[in-house]
């Protein structure tokens, strides 16, 4: 394959209809629920961007916890483009957090999951005190599904671990590999090498929460491809990993119907 049919297989974007506005509209909601339930602002981590708001719902607790992280190709976004999907984790009587982390180049992809790790660790503790936690829920969209499962992992292999009861993977990377020679490694800087050890297609998967993974039918080739591998993986490693095909969506408008 060419580097430019390369780029173009890596890049959500040109397959989407209109990715820009629907990123807008999405912030937009997003916002407008801040301001009818307000979220508890939660930071961790010394960088700016290690943040989350915490959406608590009515009535006494313990809840089950949905905690998010965003996409963006790692240097793109922060914690509240994801804020909207509070609203329908609330209405299902859930809590919400939407996990934020630094972006390259000034952040390694390895610091990123440390901090999402004790962004994990903070939402936790949190709705523990304001009332308990039935269930924990991890999520993440695109590069937030990469982080997502070495997060995942990184907690089942520390004795005092947050424990992750499920995955939620949305239109993930899971091979960073063909990212090297693309545009998308500028901020990066990842060689092979590196590429292969951040990337969970080729983790022991054996010990993976039972997972979902979801991916658009206009996702780009790449995506969809990537999303068929790890499922494949994780089923051969001996986990359970349901796919589910989201008809009419693309890479962006894909978290509308979770």
């Amino acid at each position: 394959m060419t580097r430019d049919a390369l780029e173009r297989d890596y890049s959500p974007s040109r397959y989407a209809r209109d990715f820009a506005a629907t990123l807008a509209r999405q912030a937009a909601e997003g916002a407008a629920l801040v301001e009818v339930h307000r979220p508890a602002r939660l930071r961790y981590a010394d960088d700016p961007e290690g943040c989350t708001d915490l959406f608590l719902p009515a009535g006494p607790g313990p809840w089950p916890l949905m905690v998010f992280i965003h996409g963006g190709y790692w240097q793109e976004l922060d914690h509240t483009a994801t804020d909207f999907l509070a609203a329908r984790y609330l209405a299902r009587g859930m809590a919400f957090a939407s996990l934020g982390y630094g972006l390259a180049p000034r952040v390694s992809i390895e610091t990123m999951i440390a901090q999402c790790r004790q962004g994990l660790a903070a939402a936790v503790d949190a709705v523990v005190e304001q009332g308990g936690v039935a269930r924990r829920v991890l999520g993440g969209h695109s590069a937030g599904a990469q982080l997502a499962c070495r997060v995942s992992a990184a907690e089942a292999c520390s004795p005092d671990g947050v424990t992750i009861d499920a995955l939620l993977l949305v239109s993930g990377v899971y091979d960073l590999t063909p990212l090297v020679d693309t545009y998308v490694n500028a901020p990066l800087g990842l060689d092979p090498a590196r590429a292969r050890s951040l990337s969970p297609l080729f983790d022991d998967l054996s010990g993976l929460p039972p997972t979902e993974l979801l991916v658009a039918e206009h996702d780009t080739p790449a995506f969809r491809s990537q999303a068929l591998d790890f499922r494949a993986a994780v089923l051969a490693a001996g986990g359970a990993a349901r796919l589910r095909d989201l008809p009419g969506r693309d890479h962006f408008d894909i978290l509308d119907h979770l």
